[in-house]
């Protein structure tokens, strides 16, 4: 074999190779965070205003587990009788796909229980927001291991 050969044939191998690389990273799944992540990014001062006003709660809600499978989210008496609206994100950071979205639908004593046998084993971030009848944005984000 001469050497104007064997260049060819490593040219040959290298576009092989190459190709391969291309085409499987063009079958990838790529997940964004959000799927409106740049509007999101240009709210975000709005965010931080929502953050520093739960910080600034005598009494915060919580957000655990009650049991194995099941999801307590409680808020002091007063943030309940004042609530106005709101919802929480069950969040995966691997997967967008597996987000879940509920409104907040307090009971009299001011908590609401979320079944977890349907969510996947793994961690999840819960992001809390809610709006009080002062007009005022909260939120609070946790994070969850199931």
């Amino acid at each position: 074999m001469n050497w104007g050969r064997g260049i060819v044939l490593a040219f040959i191998g290298f576009a092989i190779v190459i190709s391969t690389m291309v085409v499987i990273s063009m079958k990838q799944d790529v997940n964004l965070v959000s799927p409106d992540y740049y509007k999101q990014e240009i709210a975000y001062q709005d965010q931080i205003h929502r953050q520093e006003n739960f910080n600034a709660l005598e009494e915060k809600p919580v957000v655990k587990k009650e049991s194995s499978n099941v999801l307590l989210i409680e808020f002091p008496l007063k943030l309940s009788t004042n609530l106005v609206s709101g919802d929480f994100l069950f969040f995966r950071p691997s997967s967008s796909k597996l987000d879940e979205k509920f409104k907040l639908d307090l009971d009299n004593n001011g908590t609401q229980r979320i079944s977890l046998e349907k969510f996947q084993k793994g961690v999840w971030k819960v992001r809390l927001s809610w709006v009080g009848k002062n007009n005022m944005e909260y939120y609070t984000e946790s994070v969850l291991n199931l």
